[in-house]
């Protein structure tokens, strides 16, 4: 499975790592902490990834804008939104922007069964 990443914080960049690496055999095929750069390396890998892992809250941008131009990019590629600000109006407007799941950052656990379940399929 290759998996990209969103997120600003670098502590969280390395769990979020650490958590994907530990469920499934996995390539992190990039890591970013910006809306536009997720937009760019989105563009340029198209195709290349199977899991997107996107936090809503960034130094600059959102995840919204994220989700939305993912998911545009490769209809192939799961968009998973894990954020510290899920309620569910955020979770069901993610799920309206094509986030095909989301799960608040003290999810873990179910974030990691849905890796899981995504590497079986």
């Amino acid at each position: 499975m290759r998996v990209f990443i969103v997120e600003d914080s670098p502590n969280m960049q390395v769990a979020l790592q650490d958590l994907v690496c530990s469920v499934t055999e996995a390539a992190i095929v990039g890591v970013v902490a910006s809306e536009d750069e997720a937009i760019g390396w989105g563009k340029a890998h198209a195709g290349g990834w199977d899991l997107a892992i996107v936090d809503l809250t960034l130094d600059q941008g959102d995840g919204f804008n994220i989700v939305r131009g993912l998911k545009s990019l490769s209809a192939t590629g799961a968009v998973v939104v894990f954020s510290a600000f899920v309620t569910d109006v955020i979770r069901r407007h993610c799920r309206t922007l094509g986030a095909d799941a989301v799960f608040h950052k003290g999810e873990s656990r179910n974030l990691a069964n849905y890796i899981e379940q995504l590497a079986a399929s």
